[in-house]
């Protein structure tokens, strides 16, 4: 297992009691596991956003060299 480093972190009321019912629910042992599993999904979350910015620029790219191939924007 990965070295491990201890933080504190500040949590409103909300996002408190949030963490106390999911470690409540059984699903997690601890506070930190909660923590943990936010952070992979926000790392996920921001992988699978660059994945679909890389998308929409390739497909802008694209649909610009058929503009430029075909002289411009045709109405069909």
């Amino acid at each position: 297992m990965a070295k491990q480093h201890t933080m504190n972190v500040s949590l409103t009321p909300v996002l408190a009691r949030q963490v106390q019912a999911r470690v409540q629910s059984g699903k997690y042992a601890t506070a930190s596991e909660v923590v943990r599993e936010g952070l992979r999904l926000l790392a996920e979350r921001d992988k699978d956003r660059a994945a679909a910015l890389r998308d929409l620029r390739k497909s802008l790219r694209k649909a610009e060299r058929q503009i430029d191939e075909t002289g411009g924007i045709s109405s069909r």
